[in-house]
């Protein structure tokens, strides 16, 4: 009879394992009060476990299954388990990306699309989900990695959307198998007082004004994309961050925020304002529509050239970064700049509390005693 194991989930110090079930002196099971199993077998050499269900008659059902799948196919027959749910690769990662474009944020289902798609392909031998292995996803994060993908980023992206998928199909998870990445966390870059003035002082009229709004209210892209007019108070000198459903746009965390202006800002806007478009930056390639993400990222590569300055330092989030920076240096309290940024964690802002360059040069001035 063909070997088929059953093994029972179980936490450990050390973390999750799959083990081994114990059996008395006569060999018979000895079935733990609770728990998941799995079942586990050899074909070709290679590994396999499939989920077993929750109860020890679900196990051997299970166990009882998978021999006579396997005997058949030593003898060449096919056996079809109609009591079996099926996971075809291409149309479970299908359906699964179908919720997340409806639940979640554009990009996020963007991210998700390209990482499933490309694994979709690398693992494309398998039929159904339940035939990948931990080994298939380690061999996959290896060929990202060597095609120069880091692992504190990218790689760690990847990971956490391979766990998610199969953690959503209530299968034996694969991904837990996989050694956790560490996350890298780049530390924010701040644009110094005398490169914005070169930048800005290379900006036309309509530049002078997207740019320092970016810079004033710390708006991110779609922020900025989606601004309409309503959503400037300028007599009381606010900005107000909403969701615009009409243009897919909800803010990041789900939360809608406001941001105070300074008066010089609130001066360009007005000069500014016209009365025949309802955003505040239409896109200029498409009258009364959306700027594009590549129009901007552009826009702010451009005005870096014009005024010399190294244009792949310069990235229109780093305007975020660089009020955040700003805030914080100008002595405005860590809560207050948490919810202007509209970060959900304090952990988040603080990130910000970086040393400036000023405080840096203070350091020279002190002499060691001898």
């Amino acid at each position: 009879m063909l070997h088929v194991n059953i093994l029972q989930r179980k936490k450990t110090p050390e973390g999750w394992r799959n083990v081994s079930l114990k059996r008395d002196g006569r060999g018979r099971i000895q079935w733990p009060s609770g728990g998941r199993f799995l079942i586990k077998w050899r074909d070709a050499g290679r590994r396999l476990r499939e989920a077993a269900g929750d109860t020890p008659a679900d196990a051997l059902e299970a166990q009882r299954r998978k021999r006579l799948e396997l005997e058949a196919e030593k003898t060449g027959i096919k056996i079809v388990d109609e009591s079996q749910p099926k996971f075809p690769l291409t149309d479970t990662i299908a359906k699964f990306l179908a919720d997340i474009k409806t639940f979640r944020k554009k990009l996020t289902w963007q991210k998700y699309d390209h990482v499933l798609s490309i694994f979709a392909e690398f693992v494309a031998s398998k039929s159904d989900v339940r035939q990948i292995t931990p080994e298939d996803v380690k061999q996959f994060l290896a060929w990202r990695k060597s095609k120069g993908f880091d692992p504190g980023t990218t790689l760690y992206t990847d990971r956490v959307i391979l766990h998610n998928f199969f953690n959503r199909l209530k299968i034996e998870n694969p991904v837990k198998e996989v050694p956790r990445l560490p996350r890298f966390r780049k530390r924010p870059v701040a644009y110094g007082e005398s490169e914005l003035k070169r930048f800005f002082g290379a900006c036309d009229e309509w530049e002078r004004v997207f740019f320092s709004v970016a810079l004033a209210a710390a708006l991110r892209r779609g922020e900025l994309q989606t601004l309409e007019w309503p959503d400037l108070d300028l007599t009381r000198r606010r900005l107000h961050v909403r969701a615009k459903p009409k243009y897919g746009f909800l803010p990041k965390d789900w939360e809608e925020r406001t941001v105070p202006l300074t008066k010089e800002v609130v001066a360009l806007l007005t000069e500014h304002h016209t009365k025949n478009d309802l955003l505040v930056f239409p896109s200029p390639l498409k009258p009364g529509g959306l700027a594009s993400p590549a129009f901007l990222h552009d826009l702010c590569k451009n005005v870096a050239k014009r005024a010399a300055l190294d244009h792949a330092e310069w990235h229109l989030h780093r305007f975020r970064d660089t009020a955040a920076t700003s805030w914080l240096r100008a002595g405005i309290d860590v809560r207050t700049v948490q919810v202007w940024l509209g970060h959900e964690s304090l952990a988040t802002t603080q990130k910000y509390l970086e040393p400036s360059k000023e405080t840096e040069k203070q350091l020279n001035r002190i002499r060691m005693p001898f």
